[in-house]
C-alpha cells in the first residue's frame, strides 16, 4: 500500500485501506462481490498522485481523488444487457461478419458507448478508428423463407439466413452471390421454389437421385453435412453430391443440443460444407433453426415433414476487396512511458457471436465503464483494442501491430479475451491464459500468464497458463514484435474435443441467452481483464525474456497490403531477432519508406509488392509499385553499408505459408532488385525445398530450407554467392554490390521466413543464424 496523502482524515485513510485492498494488491484481500449486481462502493482516497506534488489544497485533493473500488462496480446485468444489444446487430443479415454492415454498426456501437464516459473523457480519452481493406467481404440484403404446410395450405414466413461465402477463394465466395458478379451491390434478389423434400438420414441422402431431388427444395438436417462431426472431406462430398442432383434450393435445418456427439450447427453460417464445395453448379442455400419455425406451426422434425412446398428469396453480394476497421481507445495513465494493451475481436463468424467474441468485446467496455465510474486513472496508459476481421484471418490485429510501433515498444504486455464458451454436457472448462512460449529457442517460460495468474489470485481467480504454439487469436500477431501476450479463454486445454464444437462457437446458438448459463465466468473474465489493466502498470513486472534491444530491423511493407505477409507471420524469426537484441519495426502499408526510416537500421527487409484487387474481382487495381524516391532510399541504404533482404511471393500468403490467389504484382519488385544486379523472373521454383550451397555463417547447421510449394519466384543474379537452390534455380543468394560493406540477401519465397508447421522446424536454424548475422555485422 502506498502512503496515504497527508492532511486527510483518519476515517478516510482507513476506508482507503479496506476498500482499495485489491487495487493495491494486498494478499489478505477478500474475494470480490459475486452477486449479480455490483455492490455499492465507498468513497476512498488514493495516494501518490501528481496533485499533491502540484500543491493542491487538501480539500481539492480529496475531491480529485474521491474514488470507488472498480472491481466492486463490475455489473453482470450491464455486461449481459450490453451483450444483448451487440448480438442483435446484423441479425437480419450477416450479423457482425467481417466487412459487413453489421461489423461497421458494431464499431459505431462501441464508439457511442465510449462517448458516454465523462470522467475518462476529461482525463484525455482518445478514440482511433483505423480503416483497412480485406481481400473479400459480402453483404446480405435479403434472406426470406416461406413454408406451406399440407394441413391448411397457408404460406408462412420463417426466419432464415444466408451462409457466408468462402473467406479466401473468390470463385467459392461468388457461389453465395445472388447475381454472381463481384462488386455489384445493386439489389437483384433471386427466388426459388418447389415441392419440399425433407432429408433426415444418411441413407436417405445417399439414395437421392436427380429424379427425386431435381426442382425440389431440400430441407436438409444439418447433421448430415456437419463437418465438426463428419470431418471436412466427408461433409463436403455429401454437400457436393446433393447440389449435383439439381435441387431448386437447399435449406439446412439446425437444432440445438448440448450433448456430445450430436450436431448443433457448427460452422453452418461460415466455413460449412456447402461453402467449401467446388466443381458443381451453385444452388441457393439458406440456413434455418428448427426452433425458429414455431411461427409456422412447426415445433418438431415430425411437423417439418408436413411442409408441402417452400419458397425462398435471397439477395447477397460479394465485394473484392472489402472494408473493415479497428477501434482503439487510449485511457491515459499516470505514467505514459509504458502501456498495457487489452484486446477483443468485434466481428463474428456469421452468427450472433455472443461468446466468440461478444463476451470479450463487452468485457472491454465494462472495464472502461468501471474505471470511469470509479474515477480511476490507471497507473500506465491502457489501450483497449476492438479488432475487426479476426474471423477472416486475424487481419485487424495484424494491421494494428503494423501501424502502432511506438506503442508496441513501450507495451508491458497485451491480453486478448477470446473467448467465453458454454461447454457441452460432460465437458469441463477453466479460465486459461493461452500463450506461445519461446521453447523452440530454449526458454519455455510464460512470464506474463504466470504473473497475471498471481495477480488475479488476489481476487480469488486462478487462470492457468497454457503453452500453445499456433495462430490462435489476435494476441499472436504481436509475437513477432516481442510483446508479452496471452489469450484469456475459457476451455480445458487437455480436452481433445474440437474447440468450436465443444463450446458452441461458430454456430447459430452462440447467443446471449446461452451466455447466461455461464454468466459467472463472464464476470470472472472481466475481473481478469481489469486486473491486467491496473496491476500490471503498478507492479511493472519484468515480462520480456529478451535483452534490451540495441539494434533495429525494419520491415518495409509500404506496398504489401496483406498484413500477414509481414512480421506478424514471422513469429520464430521475430523471436530469434529479439533474442539477439534486435527490435522489430515496420513501415506499414501505404506509408512510403524514406532514408530517415532506414537510418541506423541493422537490417532492412523489403517485403513483396502485393495488393488485393484482381481482374477476376472486378475492382480497379491501384497499381502498387516502388516510387523512384523509395528505390533511391533503399539503394542509398545499401550504398552506406546496410544489409538489405529482398523477398518475393508468387501468392498472397496467410497464416505463414498458406497460399491463396496469385500475386499479380511479383514483377514490381524488379524496381528495387535491378539496382543490385538481381532480376525476378516469371514462373515458380520447383518443389517445397532448397538445398544449401557453399559455406556461409548463414548456413551453419543448415542442410536445406523449406519453401511453400509453388510460391517461390525465380531470380537471376549478375554476381553473388548462391546459398540455396531449388532444383537448378537459385532460392537464396547473397550479393555484395559495393565496397562499403553493403549486402543484399535475396530470398525467393517470403514463406521461407514465416511460421508454419512445415517450414518452422526446417528453417529455424537459418533464422537463428540470420539473427546472429544481423547482430554481428
Amino acid at each position: 500500500m502506498r502512503e496515504i496523502l497527508g492532511g486527510r482524515s483518519t476515517v478516510l485513510a482507513a476506508l482507503s485501506l479496506v476498500a482499495f485492498a485489491f487495487v493495491e494488491g494486498s494478499a489478505a484481500a477478500p474475494p470480490p462481490p459475486s452477486s449479480e449486481e455490483s455492490t455499492a462502493g465507498v468513497a476512498v482516497a488514493l495516494p501518490g498522485d501528481p496533485e499533491e506534488a502540484a500543491g493542491l489544497a487538501p480539500a481539492a485533493r480529496v475531491r480529485a481523488h474521491l474514488q470507488r473500488d472498480p472491481f466492486s462496480l463490475i455489473s453482470r446485468a450491464r455486461l449481459l444487457g450490453t451483450l444483448d444489444e451487440l448480438t442483435a446487430i446484423g441479425a437480419d443479415a450477416l450479423f457482425r461478419t467481417s466487412g459487413s454492415r453489421g461489423e461497421a454498426e458494431a464499431f459505431d456501437f462501441v464508439a457511442a458507448r465510449l462517448g458516454t464516459l465523462a470522467f475518462l473523457a476529461t482525463g484525455g480519452l482518445e478514440v482511433e478508428r483505423q480503416r483497412f481493406r480485406i481481400y473479400l467481404a459480402g453483404e446480405v440484403w435479403e434472406a426470406r423463407l416461406f413454408l406451406t404446410l399440407a394441413t391448411d395450405g397457408q404460406e408462412r414466413e420463417v426466419p432464415a439466413h444466408v451462409p457466408q461465402g468462402h473467406r479466401d477463394d473468390l470463385a467459392g465466395a461468388l457461389r453465395f452471390d445472388s447475381d454472381g458478379v463481384p462488386g455489384d451491390l445493386d439489389r437483384d434478389p433471386v427466388e426459388a421454389e418447389g415441392p419440399a423434400l425433407l432429408v433426415r438420414s444418411a441413407g436417405q441422402l445417399a439414395s437421392l437421385t436427380a429424379a427425386t431431388a431435381q426442382g425440389r427444395v431440400v430441407l436438409l438436417d444439418y447433421a448430415l453435412v456437419d463437418r465438426a462431426l463428419l470431418g471436412t472431406s466427408e461433409a463436403t462430398a455429401r454437400a457436393a453430391r446433393l447440389l449435383a442432383l439439381g435441387p431448386a434450393a437447399v435449406v439446412t435445418i439446425t437444432s440445438f443440443s448440448n450433448a456430445q456427439g450430436v450436431s448443433h450447427g457448427s460452422f453452418a453460417g461460415d466455413l460449412g460444407a456447402f461453402t467449401l464445395v467446388s466443381g458443381v453448379p451453385a444452388r441457393p442455400v439458406l440456413i434455418a433453426r428448427l426452433e425458429d419455425l414455431a411461427r409456422a406451426g412447426i415445433a418438431s422434425w415430425n411437423d417439418l415433414a408436413g411442409v408441402r412446398s417452400a419458397r425462398l428469396r435471397w439477395d447477397a453480394d460479394v465485394v473484392a476487396p472489402g472494408a473493415s476497421q479497428n477501434l482503439i481507445a487510449r485511457i491515459p495513465g499516470r505514467d505514459s512511458s509504458a502501456a498495457v494493451i487489452l484486446g477483443a475481436h468485434l466481428d463474428s463468424a456469421n452468427s450472433p457471436g455472443a461468446m466468440d467474441d461478444g463476451g470479450g468485446a463487452v468485457a472491454l467496455l465494462e472495464a472502461a465503464r468501471v474505471l470511469d465510474e470509479a474515477h480511476q486513472t490507471p497507473p500506465v496508459d491502457v489501450y483497449l483494442a476492438w479488432f475487426g476481421s479476426h474471423e477472416r484471418g486475424l487481419f485487424g490485429s495484424a494491421n494494428f501491430a503494423a501501424t502502432h510501433q511506438e506503442l508496441l515498444d513501450r507495451a508491458l504486455a497485451m491480453l486478448q479475451m477470446d473467448c467465453l464458451r458454454r461447454p457441452l454436457d460432460g465437458l469441463s472448462s477453466d479460465l486459461t491464459l493461452e500463450a506461445w512460449s519461446s521453447a523452440v529457442l530454449g526458454d519455455p517460460r510464460l512470464l506474463w500468464p504466470s504473473y497475471l495468474r498471481q495477480a488475479a489470485s488476489l481476487h480469488g481467480l486462478w487462470p492457468g497458463p497454457f503453452d500453445y504454439a499456433g495462430f490462435s487469436s489476435d494476441n499472436t500477431n504481436l509475437l513477432g514484435f516481442d510483446v508479452p501476450n496471452a489469450n484469456l479463454i475459457y476451455l480445458d486445454p487437455d480436452d481433445a474435443t474440437e474447440v468450436h464444437y465443444g463450446g458452441h462457437l461458430h454456430d447459430p446458438y452462440d447467443t446471449s441467452a446461452l451466455v447466461r448459463d455461464v454468466a459467472p465466468v463472464l464476470d470472472d473474465m472481466t475481473r481478469v481483464v481489469l486486473t491486467a489493466a491496473l496491476a500490471t502498470g503498478r507492479d511493472r513486472p519484468a515480462l520480456r525474456l529478451t535483452p534490451t534491444p540495441n539494434r533495429r530491423a525494419v520491415f518495409v511493407a509500404s506496398h504489401t497490403e496483406a498484413p500477414q505477409m509481414g512480421p506478424s507471420a514471422m513469429v520464430e524469426f521475430g523471436m530469434a531477432l529479439a533474442k539477439e537484441g534486435v527490435d522489430v519495426d515496420t513501415i506499414p502499408y501505404g506509408t512510403p519508406v524514406t532514408s530517415e526510416d532506414l537510418r541506423d537500421a541493422a537490417v532492412v527487409i523489403a517485403l513483396p509488392v502485393h495488393d488485393y484487387p484482381s481482374a477476376a474481382g472486378g475492382a480497379a487495381d491501384y497499381e502498387e509499385r516502388w516510387t523512384d524516391a523509395e528505390v533511391a532510399a533503399l539503394d542509398g541504404y545499401v550504398a552506406d553499408g546496410g544489409f538489405l533482404i529482398l523477398t518475393n511471393s508468387g501468392s498472397r500468403l496467410k497464416y505463414g505459408a498458406q497460399r491463396w490467389e496469385a500475386n499479380e504484382d511479383w514483377a514490381a519488385g524488379n524496381a528495387v532488385a535491378s539496382r543490385f544486379g538481381v532480376t525476378w523472373l516469371a514462373g515458380s521454383l520447383p518443389g517445397a525445398g532448397a538445398i544449401s550451397q557453399g559455406s556461409s555463417p548463414l548456413l551453419s547447421g543448415v542442410a536445406g530450407l523449406a519453401l511453400a510449394a509453388g510460391n517461390g519466384v525465380p531470380f537471376a543474379v549478375r554476381s553473388g554467392q548462391v546459398l540455396a537452390r531449388a532444383g537448378t534455380q537459385s532460392a537464396v543468394a547473397l550479393v555484395r554490390p559495393n565496397a562499403a560493406g553493403g549486402e543484399v540477401l535475396v530470398v525467393a519465397d517470403l514463406a521461407m521466413l514465416t511460421t508454419s508447421a512445415d517450414i518452422s522446424p526446417v528453417n529455424l536454424p537459418f533464422w537463428r543464424n540470420l539473427a546472429r548475422y544481423v547482430r554481428n555485422r
